[in-house]
């Protein structure tokens, strides 16, 4: 990886992600074609082609997505049942519909961007999905019941969405965890875990904001604070026709523990009756300090590389 003279490796460092050229070349190619209605169409005609050519490149990795796909029909079966079970086929079928469709988006497009399965250190397309990015799909899949946690909890059943919130906001710790530890970080984690976060946090503020756990202008900066990057990312994608080198920061983790835990206290303290607005000015305060730190991070780091 690539250091400024005055740093020094550490024990946490991560790899830089390096060009996709592919990319690069179809960004190309649609700006000369003056992002036409044919310059994207054969911007994603080039892309789905690719993405079938890696799929049916590596059968071991083919076959880890497989596994990994039928392991979430499983969950969501077996989440299902308990669902029924508790507050009945009303709400269990309406659950198993929105968990399946949404599991499946997931995995359509896990199944088309295999090809960013690409080990960061070895620079080797990897031969199954991993841990780290199978925790970071999941959270992706609790987005959708953390939203039903929310919906309970606004008839006064808060067990599943503190348990659900709780368990899908410590993948966010255990991922990167393994990924530096088993030295598995790939393009793809790279690129989709702040995405995934981003949905995943977004939705549960935005919807216990709507059951009136969080005020509405939080869960607005927290929808802000995980869209500005993705957006402007997109945005210096397709203007600048390169990548930017994407890269946890200080401020960025903190502000997504200030999130977890502003969200995960308030809805805590929503179950067990507790008076949490004594204490949610320090809450607030520290997602606010923390995103405007992280905003003016991503700021300073974009203009670097523009």
């Amino acid at each position: 990886m690539v250091r400024r003279p005055t740093e020094r490796p550490g024990r946490n460092d991560e790899p830089d992600l390096p060009p996709n050229l592919f990319v690069i070349g179809l960004l190309h190619d649609l700006k000369e074609g003056g992002y036409s209605r044919h310059a994207w169409a054969a911007f994603w005609r080039a892309s789905w082609i690719r993405s079938i050519q890696i799929l049916e490149m590596s059968a071991e990795l083919r076959a880890s997505w497989l596994r990994f796909s039928v392991t979430g029909i499983v969950l969501i079966a077996l989440s299902t049942v308990a669902v029924t079970a508790y507050f009945g086929i009303g709400q269990g079928i309406p659950f198993a519909l929105t968990s399946v469709l949404w599991w499946g988006i997931l995995m359509f497009d896990l199944a088309m961007h295999l090809g960013l399965m690409v080990n960061l250190e070895s620079g080797e397309l990897q031969q199954t999905l991993g841990w780290p990015n199978r925790l970071t799909e999941l959270r992706g899949l609790a987005a959708v019941w953390v939203a039903w946690g929310a919906h309970w909890a606004s008839a006064g059943v808060y067990v599943p969405l503190v348990l659900v919130f709780g368990l899908a906001a410590f993948t966010d710790l255990l991922d990167g965890w393994l990924a530096r530890r088993r030295h598995a970080s790939t393009r793809w984690g790279r690129l989709y875990d702040p995405f995934m976060d981003g949905l995943f946090f977004s939705v549960a503020a935005i919807s216990l904001a709507v059951v009136g756990i969080l005020p509405q202008w939080l869960a607005a900066l927290v929808t802000l604070r995980y869209a500005f990057p993705i957006f402007g990312g997109i945005t210096f994608l397709l203007i600048r026709r390169r990548t930017l080198r994407v890269r946890h920061t200080p401020w960025g983790r903190a502000s997504s523990a200030g999130i977890a835990l502003t969200v995960f206290a308030a809805a805590l303290a929503a179950a067990l009756g507790l008076p949490f607005q004594a204490l949610a000015p320090f809450f607030y305060a520290a997602v606010g300090i923390t995103a405007l730190g992280a905003f003016v991070t991503i700021l300073i780091r974009g203009i670097e590389q523009i």
